[in-house]
C-alpha cells in the first residue's frame, strides 16, 4: 500500500467511526424515545383496562372459573362492539396460570409468565419473526384474589422505523465516506508530493545522477528534509568530484612518477651496459661513469623527497616557537653556493613553525627562484607582520609564470618549462612539498607571478606573542 493511500485510510478510518458511532446512537436514542413513548401510551391503556375488568370481577356473582370465563367473553364481545379492536391480554393467577388469555400465538406463556415475574413497571419485548411486540404487566384483583393482567401491543411500526433510520444512516455514512474518502486521497496525493520527489531524486541519485535536486516549499518539517537531501547531495557530488580529481592527480602522479624513474634508470642502464661490453677509451669511461653517478644522485634526491611528501601526508608535525633569523641561518648555510645572491628583509620574528620543515621550505623556493633567474640577480627573503600573523616569502626578478599556469604549479612533477628543468636537475616535487609544508602548518602556499616580471611565494604563520 502506497504512503498516500495509508494517510487518506488514516483519515477516512477516524471519520467512518465517528460517523458510525454517532448515527449509530442517534438511532438509538430515536428508536428508545419512540418505545418510551409506546410504553407510555400502552401502560395508559392498560391502567383503563386494568380498571374496567377489576370492576367487572368485582361485581361477579360467585368466583368460579366458569363465571370469570363468561366474563372475559363479555368483555371481549364488548370491546369488539365498541369498534376498539382487538386487545390482546391475559389473566394469569398468583402463580403465574394462565386463565385466561388473547394473545396471538407469535407470544409464548412462557413470556407472558416472564412478565407477570418480572412485575409491574417493566416492560418487555419479543420478536417472532417479522412481528414485534412490546409487553406490560400489572396487577390487578378479581374475586377477591390476586391476578396478573398480561398485555401485548405491536410494535412493528418501532422496530420498522428503527430498521429504516439504520438503512438512511448507513446511506449517509456511504455517500459521506465516499467524499471524504476522495477528498483525503487528493489531500494525501498533496501531502505526499515531496515525498514522491524526494523519492525520484534519491533513485537519480544512486544512478549516478549526482545533480538531482528537490524544490519543495512546503514551510515544515518536509521543507526542511528537502533542504537536509540537498545538502546530502550537494556533499555527495562534491565528495565525488573530489575523488575524481584525487584520482585523475593520482593517475597523473603515477605517469609522471614512473617517467621519472624510468628516465635516469634508462641511462644508468645504458652506460652501465657500456661499461661492460669491454674496454672503452678512458674518457668514454669517465664520462659514462659520470652520468650514472649524475643520475644516481637524482635517483637519491628524488626518493628522499618523496619520503618528505608521504611523511607530510601523513601529518603528526609538531610545531615550537622559532625565530625567523635561525631559519635563514639554516637557509643560507644548506646553499652556499647562492649565499652571495641572497638577502634578507624585515625585522626578526619569533613564529610558530618546525624549523626543519621551514627550512625545507624556504630552501625549495629559493632553488626555483634561482632556477627561474639564470642572470644570477638577487633573490629576497623577506617577512612581515601583517593582522592574521607573520608573512614570510621569497621575491625573485625572473622569468616569472604565466598565470594559466599558476594552479599547476603545486602539482606532482608538473614544470613550466620542462627541458630547463630537466637540465638544472629539478624533479618537479618541489613546490608540491612546499604546499604540504604550509598545509601542516595551517596556512597556504601562495603565488604571485606574471610572465617577465618575477614570481613571488609565500606564507602566512602564527606570530609568537611575547
Amino acid at each position: 500500500m502506497k504512503f498516500s493511500q495509508k494517510v487518506a485510510l488514516a483519515i477516512v478510518l477516524p471519520v467512518c467511526l465517528v460517523l458510525s458511532v454517532s448515527g449509530t446512537w442517534s438511532v438509538h436514542r430515536s428508536f428508545v424515545r419512540e418505545l418510551e413513548v409506546a410504553a407510555q401510551t400502552h401502560s395508559e391503556a392498560q391502567m383503563q383496562q386494568r380498571y374496567t375488568l377489576e370492576a367487572l370481577l368485582a361485581g361477579a356473582e360467585d368466583d368460579s372459573i366458569g363465571t370469570f370465563l363468561s366474563l372475559m367473553q363479555q368483555y371481549e364481545a364488548q370491546e369488539q362492539a365498541l369498534g376498539k379492536g382487538r386487545t390482546w391480554f391475559s389473566i394469569l393467577g398468583e402463580q403465574g396460570t394462565v386463565l385466561y388469555s388473547t394473545m396471538p400465538f407469535a407470544i409464548p406463556y412462557a413470556k407472558q409468565q416472564e412478565a407477570a415475574a418480572a412485575g409491574e413497571h417493566q416492560v418487555l419485548y419479543h420478536t417472532d419473526g417479522t412481528d414485534s411486540y412490546q409487553i406490560l404487566c400489572t396487577r390487578m384483583w378479581g374475586a377477591e384474589r390476586p391476578l396478573w393482567l398480561v398485555n401485548a401491543y405491536d410494535a412493528g411500526n418501532q422496530f420498522a422505523e428503527r430498521d429504516r433510520l439504520i438503512r438512511q444512516d448507513l446511506f449517509r455514512v456511504g455517500g459521506v465516506l465516499l467524499l471524504v474518502g476522495a477528498a483525503a486521497l487528493i489531500v494525501a496525493r498533496l501531502l505526499t508530493q515531496p515525498l514522491r520527489q524526494l523519492e525520484t531524486a534519491s533513485r537519480a541519485l544512486s544512478r549516478g545522477d549526482l545533480t538531482a535536486r528537490v524544490q519543495i516549499r512546503s514551510r515544515d518539517e518536509l521543507e526542511h528534509l528537502g533542504n537536509t537531501f540537498n545538502t546530502m547531495a550537494e556533499a555527495v557530488e562534491n565528495q565525488v568530484q573530489a575523488l575524481r580529481e584525487e584520482s585523475v592527480r593520482q593517475k597523473r602522479f603515477v605517469a609522471a612518477f614512473s617517467h621519472e624513474l624510468k628516465t635516469p634508470m634508462t641511462a644508468i642502464l645504458g652506460y652501465a651496459n657500456l661499461l661492460r661490453s669491454g674496454e672503452q677509451a678512458p674518457d668514454k669511461r669517465h664520462r659514462a661513469a659520470g652520468y650514472i653517478y649524475h643520475e644516481s644522485q637524482r635517483l637519491e634526491e628524488l626518493s628522499r623527497e618523496l619520503l618528505l611528501l608521504f611523511g607530510l601526508e601523513q601529518g603528526g608535525v609538531a610545531l615550537q616557537d622559532v625565530k625567523l633569523s635561525a631559519v635563514w641561518g639554516d637557509v643560507r648555510r644548506s646553499l652556499p653556493e647562492l649565499e652571495p645572491r641572497l638577502r634578507w628583509e624585515g625585522k626578526d620574528a619569533a613564529v610558530r613553525a618546525d624549523r626543519p620543515l621551514l627550512t625545507a621550505l624556504l630552501r625549495n623556493l629559493i632553488l626555483n627562484a634561482a632556477h627561474a633567474d639564470e642572470s644570477g640577480g638577487t633573490i629576497l627573503f623577506w617577512n612581515k607582520e601583517t593582522a592574521d600573523g607573520v608573512r614570510v616569502g621569497v621575491t625573485d626578478a625572473g622569468t616569472g609564470i604565466p598565470p594559466e599556469e599558476l594552479d599547476k604549479l603545486t602539482e606532482p612533477f608538473y614544470r613550466v618549462d620542462k627541458s630547463r628543468s630537466r637540465m638544472s636537475g629539478g624533479n618537479g616535487l618541489g613546490l608540491t612539498i612546499c604546499a604540504q609544508i604550509a598545509q601542516a602548518h595551517g596556512a597556504r602556499l601562495q603565488i604571485e607571478s606574471a610572465a617577465g616580471q618575477g614570481t613571488t611565494v609565500w606564507i602566512t604563520l602564527k606570530e609568537v606573542t611575547p
